[in-house]
């Protein structure tokens, strides 16, 4: 689950360098003039409060894993570890290593404003000029969102309850889902000092119970085990020879 944990977060790991490249490339298109120095530490200096804000709603998302218990900690424990640490690595690194690499990496760079041939560059171009164009119809319905406070809260609530309304019925309630394997496990014991003989016989009265029980198509074997269990620390085996275990499978043709 650690593995799956990074996995999950390899994608939200590299929005802090991401964002912090970003905001020292604007800020550097906007003042071409002033120092690099300057311009990288009020970069970083910007997004350090939204950055930090961002990182740690990401970590409380995964603090209830922490109360978990039985199989369910053992699983999902180690995937909310992983996520955390990698969260606040990602955040410390995009603090101290990305704001230095960038000031080491732009030190000779000049903003160009001349247009490129490059085909590659034009795609960034029109991709930004595109994105600026989407970020000022969010500002606009954002205004509006502000002047009518009333409605956009009697909408937003509205639109919450509907979904759960329409969710809940199909969300599960179980980290397992119910299977159907195929076939059952039975363990018995016996009274204590029985001998192995007699207990074989007892595993062959609960094996004609269990047939009685069940339909004669939906049987396909019947397995007894009778005797100690196997185990390497074990070497006085006698007194668990009262002990039996059946294993019932049912045909894959017959099974529902």
């Amino acid at each position: 689950m650690t593995l799956g944990g990074l996995a999950l977060a390899v994608g939200i790991l590299v929005d802090d360098a991401t964002v912090e490249i970003e905001n020292i490339n604007r800020n550097r298109q906007a003042e071409p003039d002033k120092d690099m120095d300057e311009v990288v530490l009020e970069s970083a200096a910007q997004i350090a409060t939204p950055a930090f804000v961002a990182t740690i709603s990401i970590c409380i998302v995964f603090t209830p894993m922490f109360l978990l218990s039985g199989v369910a900690k053992f699983l999902f424990v180690p995937l909310g570890e992983a996520v955390i640490f990698a969260m606040l690595a990602s955040y410390l690194l995009s603090r101290t290593v990305v704001p230095m690499m960038a000031k080491y990496l732009l030190r000779h760079d000049t903003p160009n404003t001349a247009e490129s041939r490059n085909p590659f560059v034009r795609m960034q171009v029109r991709f930004e000029e595109a994105f600026e164009r989407l970020r000022e119809r969010y500002h606009g319905l954002l205004e509006f969102c502000l002047h009518h406070r009333r409605t956009f809260l009697v909408a937003f609530f509205s639109a919450c309850v509907g979904s759960l309304v329409l969710i809940i019925p199909w969300l599960g309630r179980d980290f397992f889902p119910t299977i159907d394997s195929g076939s059952f496990n039975l363990h018995m014991r016996a009274p204590t000092g029985l001998r192995i003989e007699e207990t074989a016989r007892l595993c062959d009265l609960v094996e004609r119970s269990i047939r009685r029980q069940l339909p004669p198509g939906e049987v396909s074997n019947i397995i007894d085990n009778i005797g100690p269990a196997l185990q390497r620390h074990q070497h006085v085996l006698s007194e668990y020879w009262n002990r039996g275990y059946l294993g019932c499978g049912y045909p894959g043709d017959v099974r529902r």
